[in-house]
C-alpha cells in the first residue's frame, strides 16, 4: 500500500511539474523571441527613419524649417529629440562634398534645373521616409499583438491553475504527519507558498512602447506637396549654388 501511495504521489507531482514547467518553458521561449524581435526591430527601423530625417534636415538647412517639417509629419518630440542627438547632418559641412556624398549616396534629384532637382530630391526623400514609417508601424503593431498574446496566455494559465494551491498540495502529499498535521501548519505553509509563488510566477514581457514609439503615418506626397513647397521656397536660397557638383541636386 505504501509503495502504491508513493507511486501515485510521484505521478501526481510529475504531472503537475510537467504541466507547469512545460508551459513556463514555452512562454519563456516566446518571450525571448519577442524581445529579440523588439530589440532588432527598434534598432533597424529607427535607424532607417533617422537616415531619411537626417537627409531632410540637411536639405532644409535651418532648424526652424526642419522643426516645421517635424511638426507636419507629427514625429513625437521624444523621438525627434533622440534623433537630433545622433543626426550626422548637424555636422555636415556645406563646403565638404565627401560628407554630402556619404549621406546622399546613390541619391540624385532629377530635373533640368537645379531648383527642380532639389525639389524632386526632397519629394523622393519624403516618400521614402513615409515608407519607412509605414514599415515601422507595421512591426510595432505585429509586436504589440504578439506581446498581448503572451500576456493573455499567462493570465489564462493562472486562472486555470492556482500556483499557491499547487505548492501547498505538494507539501501536503509530502508531509509525513498527514492531512491533520498539514492543517496545523496552514499559516506557515501559506506564507512559504506566497514566497515561492512570487519566485515561480511568470512575468509578462515588457510592452512594445518600452523600445519603440507609436508613430503617425505622414500624409501621402500629393497631400504634402503644398507644405513641402512652402518649406523648400525658404530653404533653397540658403544654399551656395556656385559649385553645383558639391550636392546631389
Amino acid at each position: 500500500m505504501e509503495d502504491l501511495t508513493k507511486a501515485l504521489t510521484f505521478e501526481i507531482k510529475k504531472d503537475i511539474a510537467d504541466r507547469y514547467f512545460g508551459f513556463r518553458k514555452r512562454i519563456e521561449t516566446a518571450s525571448n523571441e519577442y524581445l529579440d524581435k523588439l530589440q532588432a526591430g527598434a534598432k533597424e527601423k529607427t535607424a532607417e527613419i533617422i537616415a531619411e530625417v537626417e537627409r531632410m534636415h540637411c536639405l532644409l538647412r535651418k532648424d526652424d524649417l526642419f522643426r516645421s517639417f517635424i511638426d507636419f509629419i507629427r514625429l513625437p518630440d521624444v523621438l525627434a529629440s533622440s534623433m537630433a542627438c545622433s543626426m550626422a547632418c548637424r555636422t555636415v559641412n556645406p563646403q565638404c562634398p565627401s560628407q554630402w556624398q556619404l549621406l546622399f549616396a546613390g541619391l540624385k534629384g532629377n530635373g533640368l534645373t537645379r531648383r527642380r532637382r532639389y525639389r524632386n530630391l526632397v519629394y523622393h526623400i519624403y516618400s521614402s521616409l513615409a515608407d519607412k514609417i509605414a514599415a515601422y508601424r507595421d512591426i510595432f503593431t505585429r509586436l504589440e499583438e504578439e506581446q498581448e498574446d503572451i500576456c493573455r496566455e499567462i493570465d489564462s494559465f493562472y486562472r486555470k491553475n492556482d500556483l499557491s494551491g499547487i505548492l501547498n498540495f505538494l507539501r501536503e502529499i509530502d508531509n509525513p504527519g498527514g492531512f491533520h498535521s498539514g492543517i496545523l501548519q496552514a499559516d506557515r505553509a501559506s506564507l512559504a507558498g506566497r514566497d515561492m509563488d512570487a519566485e515561480l510566477r511568470m512575468q509578462p514581457p515588457p510592452p512594445v512602447t518600452t523600445r519603440m514609439h507609436s508613430l503617425v503615418q505622414p500624409p501621402p506626397l500629393q497631400e504634402a506637396k503644398a507644405t513641402l513647397d512652402g518649406l523648400l521656397k525658404q530653404a533653397f536660397p540658403l544654399f551656395d549654388h556656385s559649385e553645383p557638383k558639391r550636392r546631389p541636386f
